[in-house]
């Protein structure tokens, strides 16, 4: 009966895989690969049937044609991007069939690269027409495409380069033919970090560096109302704050040679100048300006110390009344002017005056506590009834008045950076 049983299942499962097979040269027929396809890998994934695998074989064969032949129609009517993800999709699917062994899985590669060959091409000509329009954010979109397909593309890394070279390039040319050398060494600079052998970039960077210098003195005027250490003290801040600034266009000379320039700046003022005599001593000393400043006046003023009781538990952990306990508070103030103006060594114009005011305060604020002293007896404990037990003493929080010293050097700090933002701002 079992052995019945089993000729029966068998006989049914034989009788199944035929029809399925019947059914799949039926869609194979009727032009249905894929689903021809997927009969013949469903009748051998469970029936191992040999001329199911075959058919398998030569439905896979069949679509792989197809795919590659779509890619192929798409790259030649230059639909580069679907053609690119058909070839992939062809290759996915060869690659999912190997075990078939497949024929023209070389060609499809060959055919891949090819495409995308062509695709890269076209990508870079029409890139290389946008940076000759100078239309570079349009160039950087296509050079993106090229690094997505191939991202070590050397054509495109230097268009890439050119993009971020050329705007410099070009916006420092037009800045020099106007005059702006300033603007332009930093559109020139800027090539050179990029690319320090590119044309001519060096040369001119360096010639506008050359054209927009200027060379510059500092002279303090003397002012009897201000002590003599202040104003030397701001004198040197002023300095080394230019100096701190890293202007390449600027050329602080030293005091040494102020002397010399203000007898120039005489001469230069004086009829006579016309020698030639004068002229070329103004340019052997090559002061072209002169920053003049003074220290109009300082003032600093503390007010008389305010005293206040303020509860001792609170601020000292002092509990007891024996003692007061006092808040003391006292304030300062500052004013301050500086005045500076700018002149042309040579003819003495004046290019730029300025005066800058500073008005700055402070409060300070301290305590103290007193234990009230008077005549009394010793007490059983041993102390006498004046005294206080400070074991727990807690100092509070102070906040010290800032000193004239402090305070100046906020001043120096104020003025000197006044006056270096105008000198980086100035534009001979």
């Amino acid at each position: 009966m079992i052995v019945f049983a089993v000729c029966i299942s068998s006989i049914a499962a034989c009788s199944s895989s035929k029809k399925m097979m019947k059914d799949a040269h039926v869609l194979e027929k009727g032009g249905l690969n894929v689903e021809a396809y997927d009969k013949y890998n469903y009748i051998y994934s469970n029936s191992s049937n040999a001329e199911a695998r075959v058919g398998m074989k030569r439905m896979a064969q069949q679509i792989l044609n197809d795919k590659m032949q779509i890619a192929q129609m798409k790259c030649m009517s230059e639909n580069y991007e679907q053609a690119l993800i058909a070839f992939e999709d062809a290759l996915a699917f060869q690659r999912s069939n190997s075990s078939l062994e497949l024929t023209g899985a070389t060609m499809l590669e060959h055919s891949g690269k090819e495409c995308k060959g062509r695709y890269i091409e076209m990508l870079y000509t029409d890139a290389e027409i946008f940076v000759r329009n100078d239309d570079y954010e349009n160039a950087h979109s296509l050079i993106r495409k090229i690094f997505a397909i191939d991202r070590n593309n050397q054509k495109a890394k230097y268009l890439d380069m050119m993009c971020d070279i050329l705007p410099h390039y070009n916006a420092g040319v037009l800045a020099m033919d106007k005059g702006l050398y300033r603007n332009a060494y930093v559109y020139f600079a800027e090539v050179c970090k990029i690319d320090a052998g590119f044309r001519d970039a060096l040369r001119l960077r360096d010639e506008t560096l050359l054209k927009g210098s200027f060379a510059l003195v500092y002279r303090m005027t003397m002012n009897r109302s201000v002590s003599d250490v202040m104003e030397e003290a701001l004198a040197a801040m002023i300095k080394g704050k230019l100096l701190a600034a890293d202007n390449p266009f600027m050329e602080l000379l030293e005091r040494d040679d102020l002397s010399a320039i203000y007898r120039e700046q005489q001469e230069t003022l004086a009829p006579e100048f016309e020698s030639e005599k004068g002229a070329e001593a103004g340019k052997l000393k090559r002061a072209r300006f002169i920053l003049s400043g003074e220290m109009v006046n300082w003032e600093y003023n503390v007010s008389p110390e305010s005293k206040s009781k303020c509860d001792c538990y609170a601020t000292f952990r002092i509990n007891s009344e024996k003692v007061n306990c006092y808040q003391l508070t006292q304030s300062a103030s500052a004013k301050a002017t500086y005045k500076y103006k700018l002149l042309d060594a040579e003819t003495g114009k004046l290019y730029k005056s300025d005066v800058i005011t500073l008005q700055d305060s402070d409060a300070g604020k301290y305590f103290r506590y007193e234990i009230m002293k008077k005549l009394s007896l010793i007490s059983p404990n041993g102390m006498r009834d004046h005294e206080v037990n400070l074991a727990g003493l807690q100092n509070p929080e102070i906040n010290p008045l800032i000193s004239e010293e402090d305070m100046a050097t906020k001043m120096y700090e104020f003025v000197t950076t006044k006056v270096a933002v105008a000198m980086s701002a100035f534009r001979p």
